[in-house]
């Protein structure tokens, strides 16, 4: 962030107003880059500007059109829905850090004299969170030009001209990414087309100057924002809004007038880019990839996907590609052997020294990636064991902490 002091003397003479002035720009500059507008030092009104203009689209939903039937008609005050359940367009459940299945609470209650508590509501933002938790992604987007590329993502019906099935995932950091007759879609969320959901809590309020840099969302909106965007590329025309029925990725009570008015109003008003998160800058993510990322740099041995739920299945898969190297190997020293049985090739030197360098390749070869195969299955088998003795201990402490503290005391 620029120096305050930078600004003072150009802007303002007087102290106080001076002051303001600073404080109101350092704000923008903070909300450019929490939200990913590109500023530059020498840049002095247009980032303000342009911050500006985004901090208002932040404060309303990026849609006017009533998309679910239990949803607020445009023009309706958001007071006059209260009594409506927040929670019956979330999951029934979630699972907590510790692996604890918990259920949002109602949101709006009313407490014991009939008022409406509209306190803030913790557990169902965390309940968002989850369900567009990114931090996978986050983690690699600076490798994230080699996994895919920065487009959005093809229709459906292409999806099934390129013979790929669709998988459900409730990931969202699985949403998108593809691998040989596979992809993988996170089916849009009903709380994502709910206005009076965006309005109450997927909305930057409003903050005074001082604060101007701070957000509520806390980038909630942008990735929730970007899962949106993604459908709009998914879904172009009617095919893929019926395959989207089809396949149970849009709620059924959804219409195609209403979403085709939706997409018009999300990417109708300004870019869409700058108001979504990174990711969702790349379309179709490379499974292959992403595990080869995480396999060789986050996670040594562990890919971004995990390929063996067993340890047949690694047997088969490592000892697959040594089989197939073993036939390539025959194949060649059998050639070896025909060019041996020839005169020219039987007094060359070069010819000589190749083959018999390759043929004690071929019996140490095979027998060094085998040996390499066991190694690493004996780390994952003792890294398996080790971890899972471990967890089972915290989960049965936790557990045993947890009963102990629903006992009524004496």
């Amino acid at each position: 962030m620029p120096a305050k002091g930078a600004y003072a003397p150009t802007w303002a003479e007087d102290g106080q107003q001076a002051l303001d002035v600073i404080r109101q720009v350092d704000g923008h500059l903070q909300a450019a880059c929490t939200y990913g507008i590109a500023t530059k030092p020498g840049e002095r009104s247009a980032p303000s500007l342009k911050s500006v203009h985004a901090d208002q689209a932040r404060q309303r939903p990026p849609f006017t059109q009533k998309l679910l039937d239990n949803d607020i008609a445009q023009g309706t005050e958001e007071s006059q829905c209260l009594e409506s359940d927040f929670t019956s367009l979330l999951p029934a459940s979630r699972r907590t850090k510790d692996d604890n299945l918990v259920a949002p609470a109602l949101f709006p209650i009313l407490d014991p004299a009939g008022v409406v508590d509209m306190r803030h509501p913790t557990d169902i933002l965390d309940c968002v969170d989850e369900e567009v938790k990114l931090d996978r992604l986050a983690d690699i987007h600076e490798w994230l030009w080699i996994v895919g590329r920065p487009m959005p993502p093809r229709p459906l019906h292409q999806q099934r001209l390129l013979n790929r099935e669709i998988m459900i995932t409730e990931k969202m950091d699985m949403h998108l990414v593809w691998t040989t007759g596979r992809i993988f879609v996170k089916p849009l969320p009903r709380f994502l087309l709910s206005r009076r959901f965006w309005a109450r809590l997927l909305c930057c309020q409003a903050v005074p100057v001082s604060n101007a840099g701070s957000c509520s969302c806390g980038g909630r909106r942008e990735r929730a924002l970007g899962l949106l965007f993604s459908y709009a590329a998914l879904i172009t025309h009617e095919s893929d809004f019926h395959i989207a029925k089809e396949t149970r990725l849009i709620p059924v009570e959804l219409q195609w007038p209403a979403w085709r008015t939706a997409v018009r109003e999300l990417l109708g008003t300004s870019p869409i880019y700058p108001r979504i998160d990174p990711r969702f800058h790349y379309g179709e993510l490379r499974l292959s990839r992403l595990n080869k990322i995480y396999f060789f740099w986050k996670t040594p041995l562990r890919g971004y996907m995990s390929r063996w739920n067993q340890y047949g299945s690694f047997f088969q898969d490592n000892f697959a590609w040594l089989a197939s190297s073993t036939v390539y190997i025959a194949v060649v020293l059998t050639a070896m052997q025909v060019g041996l049985a020839t005169e020219v090739l039987q007094n060359n030197e070069a010819f000589q020294s190749a083959s018999y360098g390759f043929t004690v390749f071929s019996i140490l070869g095979p027998l060094a990636a085998a040996g390499l195969i066991m190694v690493v299955f004996c780390y994952m088998f003792i890294y398996n064991l080790v971890a899972t003795r471990r967890y089972a201990r915290e989960r049965a402490t936790r557990m045993l902490e947890g009963v102990a503290g629903t006992l009524p005391k004496r």
